[in-house]
């Protein structure tokens, strides 16, 4: 024993099968040689057998030397020496640290060290430190990013407010005159003057839409502005865009026909969003529609699996739409058909989806039975509003 006391075989043989079991190593030093080993402790130190250990200077077993006093307070932490016996021959990765501490005796009369391996744990400690530099630094880069991005953001929006101001203001005063020209109030005009005229006044409309698809799209990339939903009917905000777009109607001699749900079905929307989508999918019906037809405006209730929706469709006789273009035209950039020779940027179907599915509704284009197209787009149908309690009075 570490105290100098006689021990018999039978508890030499308990302490040794109980020090076999245990998880640390046991060491037995006297005189700062080790007197016994246990088998954990020979593994611990890269030994095979714990016979191996029996005789060596403790010093001899650590990189740096080691006071067994100095132990006695709390653990110590040394690296094992890389010279044991059967260490040489492996190629180590890292080095073995150990723990040791004092379990019983003095120096001068023995003592019984515990040893426990904690090369992983201290890997592991120093490879989340590595971590965690590395995610203080891509925190960093992240921030840093965010920073410039908010910059280009801002001056993104200064430049479209500079564009916006310097493309509209020319275009609206060409207009401008050319409605004044038109109306003869400063002198009549012949034939060809008014279809020139005329000619102007449509290419300022294209031009201000172009400007204004392009604006929009340009404000996308940086991100989707966020709605301001309401939950509303969708009647008003038709009939709005309807007459806002009627002298457009009348030019192309295209007669707007609306069936519109009775019950007007309320949504969750945006409504200046959603007065967008439908501006651009009526004057898109209006480019392709041939004069004397219908353009048709249609809302129903639908349900598709769990959710309660709302649907808008925009019908019309045009050319139609190909099987192949159904999906494309919905991307930025993408005139199909005879889209591609009416002129535009292909900006408008683009927004209108980015629209539509920021409220959480899809949109797609399906053909007429009788020829044209029909455009539709869902919207969140508004939840219910809970019917008050009936009264309990005057019941028998």
């Amino acid at each position: 024993m570490p105290d100098g006391a006689e021990e018999s075989p039978a508890e030499a043989a308990a302490l040794r099968a109980a020090a076999e079991r245990l998880g640390e190593g046991l060491l037995e030093v006297r005189s700062g040689l080790v007197a016994w080993a246990s088998g954990p402790a020979a593994r611990i130190l890269g030994l095979d057998a714990p016979e191996e250990l029996v005789g060596r200077a403790l010093d001899s077993l650590f990189e740096t030397p080691f006071d067994p006093a100095a132990a006695a307070p709390g653990p110590l932490e040394r690296v094992v020496r890389s010279g044991l016996s059967g260490r040489e021959a492996q190629v180590l990765d890292e080095e073995l640290r150990v723990e040791i501490r004092t379990v019983t005796g003095n120096p001068e009369c023995g003592m019984l060290l515990a040893l426990l391996d904690v090369s992983e744990q201290r890997r592991l400690q120093s490879e989340l430190a590595r971590v965690a530099r590395d995610l203080h630094g891509a925190n960093r880069e992240l921030a840093a990013s965010a920073e410039r991005g908010r910059r280009e953001a801002q001056e993104r929006e200064e430049l479209l407010t500079v564009m916006s101001h310097e493309f509209r203001t020319p275009v609206t005063v060409i207009a401008g005159y050319a409605r004044l020209l038109l109306s003869e109030k400063v002198g009549p005009l012949n034939e060809e003057q008014r279809r020139f005229l005329n000619e102007s006044a449509k290419s300022c409309q294209r031009l201000s839409g172009f400007i204004g698809n392009l604006l929009e799209a340009a404000r996308e990339v940086g991100g989707e502005r966020p709605l301001e939903v309401c939950e509303m009917g969708l009647a008003s905000t038709i009939e709005g865009v309807a007459t806002f777009l009627k002298p457009l109607l009348d030019e192309h001699r295209l007669v707007l026909g609306f069936a519109l749900d009775a019950r007007d079905p309320r949504a969750r929307f945006d409504p200046l969003r959603v007065e967008q989508v439908l501006t651009n999918l009526i004057g898109n019906a209006i480019k392709y529609a041939p004069a004397g037809s219908a353009v048709e405006i249609a809302t129903r209730s639908v349900r598709e699996g769990e959710r309660d929706l709302v649907e808008v469709s925009i019908s019309d006789e045009g050319p139609g739409v190909a099987p192949a273009d159904r999906e494309r035209i919905f991307e930025a950039y993408v005139r199909a058909g005879e889209a591609s020779r009416a002129g535009g940027l292909g900006l408008g179907l683009a927004i209108c989806r980015r629209i539509v599915e920021a409220h959480g509704g899809r949109i797609a284009v399906t053909p007429r039975p009788n020829g044209g197209s029909r455009f539709a787009f869902t919207l969140p149908a508004a939840e219910a509003v809970p019917a008050p309690a009936a009264s309990a009075r005057g019941r028998g």
